[in-house]
Formats: C-alpha cells, structure tokens, sequence
C-alpha cells in the first residue's frame, strides 16, 4: 500500500526540522487543504508565523510578526497558498535561503486542462482588483478581492489539490479531515454499530454534471423500490462557530472566506445517521475537479464511502482508494455503484467491516498529521536546503 509505505516513511519526519518555524504568507481566501496542513504543523510543533495580521487559514494557531528582518535564519520554509489576497510583496524582503512552498488548492479553470498555477494567478489578476491602496491589503476584512504583483516569485515544490496527471511538476495534496469535523461524531456507538443509522443510502446535492446524475437515479430507485431508505436532500439548520471569529463570519461578504469556517450540525447529524454516502465528485473535468471538502466529511463521520474518479485525475502519491477497496466504483458506471451498494446493505458482516476499515483508514492516514508528514516529506525529498 502506498499510504502505509508513506506513513512509515514520514513518521517523526517533523524532527529533521531544525527550527520547526515557518512564515505563511497566505491568501485571504478560506482553503481547506491548506488548513489542514496548518493544523497538522500545528499539531507537530511548529510555530506558525504571520506578518502584521491573522490570516483565514491559520488564526486558530498563527503567531503574528512585526518585522521579517533575517526571519530566514529562523524559519524552515515559507508557505504560501494561491487565490487571492497574497502578499506576493514580502518575498522582495526573504531573499530564498529556505525553500518557498505554494499550495495550489483552487478550482482548475474551465477550458484550460493544464490549469497551472500561473494561469490561474493571471486569471484571478484579470478579474480581481489589481494592486489596491495599503490600507485595504492591511484591512482584516477586505471590501473586495485584490492581486498584488506577484514579481520574481518562483516555488520550489507546488502542491496541487486538482491535479490531473498532465500536472507533472506538481504533487497532490489531498483536502483531508480536519481536525473539526471529528468532534461532531455523536457518540462511540455511532462508529462501532451500524444499527445505530436508518439511512442506508445517501447523497447530498450540490451544482455539478455528476451529482445531478446521482440525484435523479436515487430518486427513481426511492419511488420503484421500499427496500431500502434512500436519502437526498440538502441539509441546512443553525450554523456553529468559535466565539473569536464570530463577528469575520458574519460580517465577511468575500465568497469563500471566513464563513466557511462555521460548521452546519444538522448536516453532520445527517452524516451519523448515514450508512452510506454516495460522493460522485463534483462536475464534468476542468470544472473544478474531484476533491473538496464533501468526502472528507462523509469519512470522518463513520458513514462508508462510494464515489468514482476522473480518469485524468491523479491521486496516485496518496490515493484514497486505498483507504477501503470496495469504495471506488467504476467511472461513469452508475449501476456498479448501484450493486456496490446492494453487495453491502445485503451483508452485514462484510459491510460492518469495509466500513469499519473505511473509517480507521481514513483517521490513520486522512487527518491533519499523516498528510502534513507527507507534505514535509516531500518537502525535505525534493529540496536541497
């Protein structure tokens, strides 16, 4: 299995890190895969170093800084994430004695099958207001998005999160379970009995060519047939978040910001009560890709997971299939995933042990500290610093 060679390979990988410091200079937009890695530092002993303000994606942890004056001596890397808001400006301050880091988790570009960062930068720069006035860059709350010049600015690695494998200088990042959705599992019997959930089969709607196509089927399987108890509905109800960034989720106008951080219970009840969650990616290639924040969730609550991947997609250096081997159904086969479903809701043993091996795999290898030990490892195989 690569995840387990991974795993071995990178435990106590942190240690070969003299400083356990690193400066991020990251986006104001809200992105999941780049939390999870900050949490994972985190969690590893790393001191995470901002300059002048909070950021979206590490003000439950970050350290801010007034000065970046020899901050390279003291540091082990320095992080930076796309989209917008980045401070492209500081790095005319570093003068790159440790490795620059970019994570490259947004959207891939429609039309545009390479989807390489710079493109992307050079979109968002033609659609974003480019280089405002100071004092909106050090605002904690922008009035809208902005692009700074991005200058000389040359990563040594890209983590991608929609990589397909014509991105060949790029290594996938998964999203990954952060650390927040395991404290909305109800209770141990939730993970450890499946008579505890009545819904055996579910999936959530959303925008996208592929989820459409699984609502209608389960729907017409809910009106033909009273076997089973199929489910597909959004979920909405009252939205949970920390006291200290309450006053950003609510005043934050910015899509994809600080409101993503609230945490919708109802939603993860559903999942507790959920046997299994169909997850089909989300739309047709391009547009956007396969990972996001929807089957992390459903794995870390318990719930069994079924989905298929885009042929172009490239997960192969830390692929969830091999979280669970009955999981991935075949792309675009829909009655596959169709007898997946019955194989397992009709064999309660074999079904309470693929999903309690979906579930221990995914906490091993899918949450915030395995993946960041793969990120550090990669960082020290492919750095000379």
């Amino acid at each position: 299995m690569i995840l387990e060679d991974i795993y071995n390979k990178a435990f106590g990988i942190e240690n070969n890190y003299k400083n356990k410091k690193i400066l991020f200079i990251g986006s104001e937009s809200y992105d999941g895969g780049t939390i999870t890695i900050i949490e994972g530092l985190s969690q590893l002993g790393f001191d995470i170093y901002v300059y002048k303000k909070t950021n979206i994606n590490s003000w439950f942890c970050n350290k801010i800084i007034d000065n970046l004056d020899n901050i390279e001596e003291n540091i082990d890397f320095v992080l930076s994430n796309l989209h917008w808001g980045t401070r492209w400006s500081l790095y005319n301050y570093l003068n790159h004695k440790v490795p620059f880091i970019l994570i490259d988790n947004d959207d891939r570009m429609h039309d545009d099958n390479i989807s390489d960062w710079k493109n992307k930068y050079k979109n968002y720069c033609n659609v974003y207001k480019f280089e405002p006035p100071d004092e909106i860059k050090n605002m904690e709350l922008s009035p809208y998005r902005w692009m700074e010049d991005i200058g000389n600015y040359n990563p040594d690695i890209v983590f991608m999160g929609q990589k397909y494998k014509i991105n060949t200088n790029e290594i996938y990042l998964p999203f990954g379970i952060n650390k927040s959705y395991i404290n909305y599992i109800k209770n141990n019997d939730i993970i450890n009995d499946i008579k505890k959930r009545y819904i055996d089969i579910a999936h959530f709607p959303g925008p996208g060519h592929y989820r459409s196509i699984v609502d209608n089927i389960l729907i017409n399987c809910k009106k033909q047939q009273n076997m089973y108890n199929i489910f597909v509905d959004k979920v909405y109800g009252d939205m949970n978040v920390e006291d200290s960034i309450k006053d950003y989720c609510i005043n934050d106008t910015n899509i994809h910001s600080w409101h993503r951080w609230r945490v919708c219970k109802d939603y993860f009840d559903k999942l507790n009560d959920c046997k299994i969650v169909i997850y089909p990616s989300v739309d047709k290639p391009n547009s956007p890709g396969w990972d996001s924040k929807r089957p992390w969730e459903i794995i870390s609550q318990g719930a069994l997971i079924l989905f298929h991947i885009l042929p172009e997609f490239d997960n192969s250096s830390y692929p969830i299939q091999e979280i669970c081997d009955i999981s991935e159904f075949k792309y675009n086969d829909y009655q596959d995933m169709l007898n997946k479903c019955e194989l397992l809701l009709k064999n309660n043993d074999l079904f309470e042990r693929k999903r309690k091996e979906c579930y221990e795999n995914a906490i091993k290898y899918m949450t915030s500290e395995p993946i960041t030990r793969y990120f550090l490892w990669n960082i020290q195989k492919y750095t000379l610093y």
